[in-house]
């Protein structure tokens, strides 16, 4: 008889957390339950009570997780020297990267996350307040380099460019997840760039 192998509690967390993303993706939060999540991981309900308190502190581990996903996109963009081509890969790995984890938009965008929980909307404010600035700072950057438009106003650039990406998520999801956000950003790119590098 084969034994199950004892996992740590911080890969054992990180378990939980993909498949409660994996879950909210096909149900919703509200649809979400932690003996669906404990499933796909392969452990019983009990055991994941283990290692989180319950549902609102996976989703929490979900939006840290989010959080640190988006720092690890700006972090491989940092190899990139061309300020504008360094937009262009983090818009490109964000759109693809939402792609394949639907549960991003549907957790994000909840009602339970923006409206009926302070704590979990906390968490999204300052990754979205941490990956907001990482955008603004190449933006400053190019700015100084003479590749995007000094008139612009670089928290407003920021601002758009983060709207563009979300906005087509949450089309996305609408639509039943059509048309692949991976293309769409050829066309959402070069309209966006074509904005941020021609003086009006």
């Amino acid at each position: 008889m084969a034994v199950r192998r004892r996992e740590s509690t911080e890969v054992r967390q990180q378990q939980i957390t993909d498949a409660a993303l994996q879950v909210i993706g096909k149900k919703g939060i509200a649809g979400s339950t932690t003996a669906e999540i404990a499933s796909v991981v392969g452990i019983s309900e009990g055991n994941l009570y283990r290692h989180f308190k319950g549902k609102e502190d996976i989703i929490g581990s979900v939006i840290d997780k989010i959080g640190r996903d988006l720092a690890s996109i700006l972090e491989v963009a940092a190899t990139v020297d061309d300020p504008v081509k360094k937009l262009e890969e983090i818009f490109r790995r964000h759109l693809a990267y939402i792609e394949e984890h639907v549960g991003i938009p549907r957790t994000i965008f909840s009602e339970e996350v923006l409206v009926l929980n302070e704590g979990l909307r906390t968490k999204v404010r300052n990754n979205l307040i941490n990956y907001s600035h990482g955008i603004r700072a190449i933006i400053e950057r190019g700015q100084e380099a003479g590749a995007i438009n000094r008139e612009m106003d670089a928290h407003a650039v920021a601002s758009m460019f983060i709207g563009t990406i979300n906005f087509t998520a949450i089309r996305w999801v609408m639509n039943n997840f059509s048309p692949k956000l991976t293309d769409e950003a050829e066309s959402l790119w070069g309209t966006f760039a074509k904005l941020i590098t021609h003086s009006t």
